[in-house]
């Protein structure tokens, strides 16, 4: 399993979550206005840092993305919905409700089946090259 690829994955993806919170954070401080107002946010520290974090992400992901297929790649990005929910709870004291909990038990069940898929086409991958090539001799 190409490791490194891998835990590239996992930081765009954490990568991402903190921009998302950073915006939080920074519209927090804004509280609710226009267009104008929201326009000159996007100039404070907490929401041009999300916004910075959001490219340095991206960024990364495409580096991962390169290594990897699209359809290994892409669920991951899932995890950003339980990493969010997790600081959003931990962070902003946001509720939590049970049904919302059961929703992030499923997404992480996803996202650790498609991680085991991986495993199981390299393991599959592995056992066709070792095969031994039937040359009709015995």
């Amino acid at each position: 399993m190409p490791w490194r690829s891998i835990a590239m994955l996992i930081v765009a993806v954490s990568l991402g979550a903190g921009g998302q919170l950073c915006l939080k954070f920074g519209v927090n401080q804004l509280g609710s206005g226009g267009l104008v107002e929201v326009i000159k946010g996007i100039f404070t520290p907490y929401v041009f840092t999300g916004f910075c974090l959001y490219g340095l992400s991206s960024v990364i992901y495409l580096m991962a993305l390169s290594k990897l297929d699209l359809s290994f790649a892409y669920p991951f990005v899932a995890l950003s919905f339980v990493l969010v929910t997790f600081f959003s709870w931990w962070l902003l004291h946001e509720q939590l409700p049970p049904l919302r909990i059961v929703g992030l038990v499923l997404i992480m069940s996803g996202v650790l089946t498609v991680a085991a898929s991986y495993r199981a086409q390299a393991a599959e991958a592995h056992v066709a090259i070792q095969a031994p090539a039937d040359s009709g001799v015995s």
